[in-house]
């Protein structure tokens, strides 16, 4: 059975950020003793929708990277895609939380471009 490295990178990588853009939200939950929503507050709702959103297109993107890997792509193609993600999640992070708002448009760009290259990859390579 193949080892699928670079998705294996990826997923791991993936746990990791999901732990540490949790531990702010979890923090601030305690502090406040909130147990749900934002209080209003605009930054730490920010904050829960970045983690949100990557919650949401993560587990979709690691599903195709890993198809894409396993039935035969080129490894570098599969590292453009993973490395392409991997670098849109963070962009979105960074203009949620931050005062780089561009970088959140930029960051959705680069992860619909994965899902969407990644998709139509799939879809074309199984009726050739």
């Amino acid at each position: 059975m193949d080892t699928l490295p670079v998705t294996l990178v990826l997923a791991g990588a993936a746990a990791i950020y999901l732990v540490l853009i949790s531990f702010p939200i979890a923090n601030r939950r305690r502090a406040t003793q909130l147990s749900a929503g934002d209080g209003g507050d605009e930054k730490f709702n920010r904050l829960i929708r970045a983690q949100a959103n990557f919650a949401e297109y993560t587990p979709l993107a690691i599903i195709v990277i890993g198809l894409i890997e396993m039935n035969g792509f080129s490894q570098i193609f599969v590292c453009g895609l993973a490395g392409a993600f991997a670098v849109g999640r963070l962009l979105h992070l960074v203009g949620m939380v931050g005062p780089v708002l561009i970088a959140r448009a930029l960051g959705m760009v680069l992860t619909f471009g994965v899902l969407l290259v990644g998709g139509g990859a799939l879809v074309w390579h199984s009726f050739v």
